[in-house]
């Protein structure tokens, strides 16, 4: 079991990481832009689950893209990172990322009532 505050640190590092392999790996359509908002480690560093935030016609396919190449992005990440284990990735849709942006548009609306 890791600290909580190692957990905080490797979530950090493990989301960095991500987004360069992201960014330098990745080919999406055009116009799509992916980030990863959070990353949540187990408590025993075995697993990550990866919320990413989608901007694109299509985020379902954005992320059938991403799962096609989790094999891939797993490898990359095993080479850049430095610790054992490194932890089992998964991709969600960021849920609360698409709420914030529902309430952030009604108010914006409200205040040009």
């Amino acid at each position: 079991m890791a600290s909580p505050r190692r957990i905080e640190k490797l979530n950090n590092l493990l989301r960095e990481e991500l987004g360069k392999i992201i960014d330098r790996e990745m080919d999406f359509p055009a116009g799509t832009f992916v980030t990863i908002t959070s990353v949540e480690i187990s408590p025993d560093v075995h697993y990550a689950d990866v919320f990413i935030s989608i901007i694109s016609p299509e985020p379902e396919n954005i992320l059938a893209i991403l799962g096609g190449n989790i094999y891939h992005i797993q490898q990359e990440l095993n080479q850049s990172l430095r610790m054992r284990p490194v932890p089992r990735i998964k991709f969600f849709l960021d849920e609360q990322e698409y709420r914030r942006e529902k309430i952030e548009k009604k108010l914006a609306d409200l205040k040009k009532e």
